[in-house]
């Protein structure tokens, strides 16, 4: 369940931003998960909710959304999404080799293979923000 370990690290890195603001709650974290990352929404918001229960994350909205994959044929130059297939159990990418849907040749994964912090809400304490606005 890469999932978990995934979650593990982005949840760190909330931590770690929110302890250097001296935010005493994190609200909100917005993820960007690539497509062509494979993780799960539903695992990742069930290993979020375990790993926020005893910290400032507790609370917390995980907002989430996909990106897109993009590749790049490296023989004809296609750029752009590539080829999915539909069967009656579900649509998916024509895995384990994705190919280029002009000319079936090699490819190169542009983008959507990330998981990507995109946002954080934080609570700091107003003596804080006063601070740090004195400072500018």
């Amino acid at each position: 369940m890469h999932e978990f370990s995934m979650m593990t690290q982005i949840v760190n890195v909330v931590l770690s931003e929110a302890e250097r603001r001296g935010a005493e709650r994190v609200t909100s974290v917005e993820i960007e998960i690539g497509e062509l990352s494979f993780l799960g929404e539903e695992q990742l918001a069930f290993a979020f909710e375990i790993l926020s229960e005893s910290n400032i994350l507790k609370g917390a909205e995980l907002k989430m959304t996909k990106k897109g994959a993009e590749i790049e044929c490296k023989e004809c130059g296609y750029l752009g999404e590539p080829e999915r297939t539909d069967d009656e159990f579900h649509t998916s990418f024509t895995v384990p080799i994705i190919r280029c849907p002009k000319c079936q040749g090699e490819v190169k994964i542009v983008s959507g293979r990330d998981c990507i912090v995109k946002n954080i809400k934080l609570e700091i304490p107003d003596k804080m923000k006063s601070d740090i606005l004195s400072d500018k």
